[in-house]
């Protein structure tokens, strides 16, 4: 659910695809076009900072208020949606803590809902995947935790997949994160979930613990 003030991307998406889709003749860009491209661009980015401390903002309501408003579960997943696309940019990823919003994303890996719980693992784990400060910032707001607890108790499958894709780019390359996964007792709790009929799950288990294998951590 974008703001009616965020950005407008379905218009420069819009644009940029008739460019090269052959809806529109193939033509050179005027001068105009470029200066108007170039502003666009650059507006887009300083309102990705924005859009994010609004969709944090909408996070940290309380659940009362999103449906005195009338937010709906979808809407939230889409909010979400839109979020991990914004955090995918390495820069934006370490703004979202800047903003106040990682600790109320955090704080959706508890929501009642469980595709909320899904959707919040997946910005989690786009947020930490090969970003060393990202990672350090959700271990140190108990992400981990909150992560391993989804995993192991979790009623729904996908939220449980979910925490586990996250709490596998939390760990990489992470070796305090490796430790205090150790400590949780988290490989006790892969060997307990490899029981699990579910083809998906099973691989994504078999894929955290293979990992940590490679890089010589025993797996006990």
């Amino acid at each position: 659910m974008a703001g009616s003030n965020g950005p407008n991307w379905d218009g420069l998406l819009k644009w940029s695809l008739s460019q090269s889709d052959g809806t529109q003749s193939t033509r050179q860009l005027s001068d105009e076009d470029r200066r108007w491209f170039t502003e666009a661009m650059q507006a887009q980015t300083i309102d990705v900072v924005k859009r994010m401390k609004e969709i944090s903002t909408v996070m940290q309501a309380p659940q009362e208020v999103l449906d005195a408003q009338g937010v709906t579960v979808k809407d939230m997943e889409g909010l979400l949606e839109e979020l991990q696309e914004h955090v995918e940019s390495i820069d934006m990823a370490n703004d979202l803590h800047t903003v106040g919003g990682l600790v109320p994303l955090l704080g959706y890996l508890k929501n009642p809902h469980a595709s909320l719980r899904a959707r919040a693992a997946e910005v989690v784990s786009t947020i930490v995947q090969n970003n060393p400060k990202s990672q350090q910032l959700v271990m140190e707001s108990n992400g981990l935790e909150l992560l391993l607890s989804n995993f192991i108790s979790d009623s729904d499958v996908t939220a449980r997949t979910k925490a586990l894709g996250a709490i596998s780019s939390l760990i990489r390359h992470n070796k305090p994160a490796i430790a205090a996964f150790r400590l949780a007792n988290g490989y006790a709790a892969l060997r307990d979930a490899l029981s699990t009929e579910d083809v998906r799950f099973q691989r994504r288990i078999l894929q955290t613990v293979m990992w940590p294998q490679s890089l010589g951590f025993l797996v006990y």
